[in-house]
């Protein structure tokens, strides 16, 4: 550990949470996405790797689907570009994309619910070939497929009760769709393999440190099972 890199660190953790602290009590239903603004300006940007690209929109697949809108969404910019509308708004082909993450003011039942069925629907996405033969013709490859997060800045549930892990198991009786919650203050926890692991608070926002940590330490693994897709095949019909 270099404590100056760790306090540096913390201080960027501590000013974006902060700021989306401070956004909650906007009630002005345009004024809404400014907790997701602040977080992805000053939380994600700042502290992912340069290939790893933020935005938020709709993500697609070749054969036609199209997910919900989706609150954040980090791919990887070498392999399928996104159609943006806006700066960082727009379609997102699911090959690129690695990760996505609901951010929610306060965390609920009903959130939670929501945002599992979210999650659910992308893992119904189709994915396009990422390697092919001399002929251009697809082989079967084993894909990783996008990882679903939920980051809270708050619980409805009180301290010492009933744990988040706790009520998301209560909702689904198989592999959940969701992989990887924060809440602020609370923990972060992480699903591997068969079990829920909960990540240990050594220090203040070490939950919010530990979430962006997981993102950046499997990213580059889940971007090399998608191989090299081709643009092509989200053109033609297929």
């Amino acid at each position: 550990m270099h404590p100056a890199y760790r306090d540096l660190i913390l201080s960027r953790v501590r000013s974006a949470v902060g700021a989306a602290r401070a956004a909650r009590g906007i009630s002005h239903h345009g004024l809404l996405g400014e907790i997701r603004e602040i977080l992805v300006r000053d939380l994600f940007r700042p502290l992912l790797p340069a290939d790893v690209g933020v935005g938020t929109g709709q993500i697609i697949s070749y054969t036609g689907q199209t997910s919900h809108q989706t609150d954040v969404i980090l791919y990887d910019r070498r392999i399928l570009p996104p159609i943006l509308f806006q700066e960082s708004a727009g379609l997102f082909p699911v090959e690129s994309v690695l990760f996505t993450v609901e951010v929610k003011s306060k965390l609920t039942a009903s959130e939670l619910h929501n945002a599992n069925n979210a999650a659910a629907e992308l893992l119904q996405l189709d994915y396009v070939h990422g390697y092919y033969d001399a002929e251009g013709v697809g082989q079967p490859h084993t894909v990783t497929k996008a990882v679903s997060a939920v980051f809270a800045l708050a619980s409805d549930l009180s301290p010492g009760d009933t744990t988040e892990i706790e009520r998301y198991a209560a909702m689904q009786t198989t592999e959940p769709a969701i992989q990887l919650i924060c809440v602020v203050g609370r923990g972060c926890w992480l699903w591997r393999q068969s079990s829920w692991v909960s990540v240990t608070q050594l220090y203040e926002l070490g939950e919010v440190v530990s979430f962006v940590s997981m993102l950046m330490n499997t990213y580059r693994d889940i971007a090399m099972t998608r191989g090299n897709p081709r643009l092509r095949m989200l053109l033609m019909d297929t």
